[in-house]
């Protein structure tokens, strides 16, 4: 198994002035910050190509995505402290929290997702082909959701403890071994 992305939510304990926060940080790293502004109570910002996401909002709340580790996601943190650090910014109350891992697994094998959704219960599994391509599925008793494709690809989310993730895939591959006894 293995971790495709991880987020974590902070808040620096003040507001923001987005605009000229974001022109300070561009000067501090030679014009290569990347940002998408959402009006002026959010922005999304990129210090590298290619490297986490950050998203800044006028409250001071904050999220870095897309870390592919959980030792990336404390570096991404670490130097988002350090770049506010250098412009001088009053923290008032800073804290920072890991809240989510994505993780992808394989079934190694194909997998029919009308006849496993019939074998995970109706009330567990959701499967509408034209909307998504996968399954989705929330097992009774574990706080993930999957997404299981034909392929046997699966996604899981809403946890950062990779143990969960597997302890979760290993019930999905015990609920789906039903249906290759019928």
């Amino acid at each position: 198994m293995e971790i495709v992305s991880t987020m974590g939510t902070g808040s620096l304990g003040r507001e923001l002035n987005l605009e000229p926060l974001v022109s300070d940080l561009q000067s501090q790293n030679g014009g290569v910050v990347d940002a998408n502004f959402h009006g002026d109570a959010m922005v999304t910002i990129r210090l590298e190509e290619g490297g986490p996401a950050y998203t800044i909002y006028r409250t001071g709340s904050f999220q870095i995505r897309g870390a592919e580790t959980e030792e990336g996601l404390a570096r991404a943190e670490r130097r988002f402290r350090e770049e506010l650090d250098e412009l001088k910014i009053e923290i008032d109350g800073y804290d920072f929290e890991h809240v989510t891992s994505v993780f992808m697994e394989s079934l190694d094998r194909r997998v029919d997702l009308e006849t496993a959704m019939i074998a995970l219960g109706l009330e567990n599994s959701e499967y509408e082909p034209e909307q998504f391509p996968g399954l989705i599925y929330r097992p009774p008793s574990f706080e993930v959701t999957l997404l299981v494709f034909a392929s046997g690809k699966i996604i899981i989310g809403g946890t950062t403890d990779r143990s969960q993730a597997l302890d979760a895939v290993d019930h999905l591959r015990e609920q789906l071994s039903t249906i290759e006894r019928v």
